[in-house]
This record gives C-alpha cells, structure tokens and sequence, in this order.
C-alpha cells in the first residue's frame, strides 16, 4: 500500500482496505478508481456493492462506534481519501439534534438487522427490507425545515439509490430482490414511487410511504400472507430472455418484440439489470433515448399494416387504385397513426374523404387479413416488375 500524501492512502487491485468486525476508526472517500464492499457467507464472497469515484464507505462503523459490518477491497487500483471519525462526527454535529439521534438510532439498528441475517439467511429480506425503509423514511422526513431545504428533491421522498446502496450495505440482498419488494409494496398502494425525468437515460426515483404510522404493522401482515403462497422476494424474479418467452408462449420472438412495442405486455413484467444497462446507456449519443428510428424493411418483410410507411408512394397510389373504396376502408380501420397518414397522403381528397367515412370500429379479423395480404401482394407484384 502507498501514500501520496498525509490523508491519502493508494490500494492495488484486490489489496484488502478493512474486514468485517475491525475496530473503525477510519472512513473512506474515493478519489479514484473503485471499491467492493461484500460479505462472506458459507465460504461464499457476496459483493454488496461496487462504489466509485466520491462515494464515502466505512462511515457507519464510526457513527455507531461498531465494528466493521462488512469488508472492502479495491476492485482496481484506487486513491482514498482518509475521513478521521473526528471529521464525520464533526459533520454529523452540524445536523439537527433530532437527524443526530434518528441517524444513531437508524445505524444501531441496521446493524443489528445484518446479524440477524446473517444467522437466518436470506428468508426474511422482505421484512428486513422494509424495516430498513421504515427506518430510513423516518429519519427522512424527521429531519429539521431548514437542512431539508439544502436536500435535493427532499419533499419528493426518499432518493431510491441512497436507500438501496444503505439496505445492500447492511443485509445480504441483490438488487433484484430490493426491486421485487419495492415493485410489490408500491403494487399494494403501500408505498408510492414517483419518477423524476431529468434528461439522463433512466429517471430519478423517490420513495414515500402511504401509511408511515401503520406500514410496518401492514408490512409484516402482508409477509404472513406471502408466506403461505412461498412467496421469496426472487420467487417473482424468475429471469427469462425473449427466447425462453417466445417458446414458453409458443411464439416468435419478432412478434413478442412487437407486442412489446405495441404496449401488449404489463409494465411489470419487465426487469432490467441497473447496472448492466447503464454502462450500456452511458456509451449512447444524448438524445438517443429521445426518439425511435425505424429500422427499413425490405419486401418481403412486410407483414402488418404499419409496415405500409416502407412503401414508396408510386406504389401505393398504384395499388389504392386496383383495391376500392371498401378494402381502403378495411386498412385505415386497422391501421394506427403513422400508417393512417400514409394511406391519406396517397388518396386524392375526394376519395380520402370517402375512404375515411369507411373507416368502423369493428372489422371482421379474416377480412382484414385477407385485406392485407392482398395489399402486400399488390406491392410485391409490382416491385417485383420494377426489378425485371
């Protein structure tokens, strides 16, 4: 281990920086590089998070004059900045009488929440969850007028990242499962969720509790009730990709992917890995997730009625002309804006107007079928002559 100066201290990768049960003495903040924090549990090393450059680690141990609740090792070479329990407690002084206590309070029982795990396994993470929630959103919103002002987005709730990062610090959960629980509490109408759109690719979310006198009460009630159906907070979280759906479905996966697009599927059903589509999400322009650009399709690709805006225009009008008011009609019931505008734009106003006053509400699926794939023979027809 090196030193560039008196409160920096350099690690290698993999160098070990403390262990579970060490006296602290000592809190962290990385100038660079990057730390894992993770457990060991029947000779098993579970990470319970990956921090980066400006987070702050080993600060709980200090505030609750405990020892080390987990261990930390430098995932590559990193520079840390050493915070003295002199400065954190000087910084936790300068809180409000009541964010003092209820951050104390908070600590001292997280702790004894991760020994508790620890011995009982993974099984109770849905109440230790939500005793950590509770926790934190009281001292959330106990805290004094003034440093709530300083806070960003105080009155939205409870920053969801801050609360993940403290509930993986402290029980040995993943990410999946934290979601799974948040996902069925706000589910129930117990929690509320509220999403704040800030330009960057995933929005910022902010936890609030509906009930907060009674939600523990509620909260435990409806883990009695998961407990006779088997419920695990992965018990939800059996991941399959767009294959195994499409199969299980007996499916095609083009079709599950269109369906998806076409809002079929519940938003509910969908999990992403966080940090696995960050990274991916960071190597993206800015404005990528601000629009769709559709991908062209050839000839004898088209299949649905929306696919009719990869049609050129001379195509269309020669194929409007050969299939009647009525089968017009038939499409423009069928069709969604963008294929709509398309059928219009190749009409004369005379007849849009007339095809339009065709336009019902109920089509019979076999004609409109029959409709449609006479249309892309049509199209095919006569590209195919254009080729000759």
């Amino acid at each position: 281990m090196g030193s560039s100066s008196p409160n920096i201290k350099s690690f290698y990768k993999g160098q070990e920086i403390f262990k579970e049960g060490q006296e602290s003495s000592v809190a962290y903040m990385i100038k660079k590089g990057a730390v894992n924090i993770y457990k060991v549990q029947n000779n098993e090393k579970i990470i319970l998070a990956r921090l980066g450059e400006g987070e702050i680690f080993g600060e709980m141990g200090i505030i609750s004059k405990g020892t080390r609740s987990a261990n930390a090792e430098a995932a590559e070479y990193c520079d840390l900045v050493i915070l003295t329990d002199q400065i954190i407690l000087k910084l936790l002084d300068q809180c409000p009488r009541t964010v003092q206590y209820m951050t104390r309070l908070l600590v001292k029982r997280l702790h004894r929440t991760g020994e508790m795990i620890s011995a009982k396994g993974h099984r109770s993470n849905f109440t230790s969850i939500c005793n950590i929630l509770d926790l934190a959103y009281r001292t959330h919103i106990s805290m004094d007028r003034e440093q709530a002002r300083k806070e960003r987005n105080h009155d939205l709730g409870l920053d969801y990242t801050k609360l993940c990062k403290t509930i993986r610090s402290i029980i040995l959960v993943s990410q999946n499962e934290i979601d799974a629980v948040i996902s069925k509490l706000k589910s129930l109408k117990i929690i509320d969720a509220i999403d704040l759109r800030t330009g960057k690719a995933f929005p910022d979310r902010f936890i609030q509790i509906s009930d907060p006198d009674n939600f523990l009460e509620v909260a435990n009630n409806l883990f009695k009730e998961l407990q006779q159906t088997a419920y695990t907070p992965t018990s939800e979280l059996q991941i399959v990709d767009i294959y195994e759906i499409s199969e299980m479905l007996d499916s095609d996966p083009k079709i599950i992917y269109k369906k998806i697009a076409q809002e079929d599927f519940p938003e509910t059903m969908f999990m992403f890995d966080r940090n696995k589509v960050s990274d991916w999400a960071s190597e993206k322009e800015p404005d990528y997730f601000s629009k769709v650009k559709k991908k062209k399709k050839s000839i004898e690709e088209l299949e649905d009625i929306e696919d009719i805006v990869y049609v050129d225009n001379a195509t269309l009008k020669e194929v409007f002309n050969r299939l009647g008011y009525h089968k017009l009609g038939v499409l423009m019931s069928i069709a969604e804006d963008d294929a709509r505008k398309k059928i219009l734009a190749n009409l004369a106003k005379k007849i849009a107007k007339i095809v339009q006053d065709e336009v019902r509400d109920n089509v019979d699926e076999t004609e409109a079928e029959d409709v449609l794939t006479e249309l892309y023979e049509m199209v095919r027809e006569i590209k195919g002559g254009d080729k000759k």
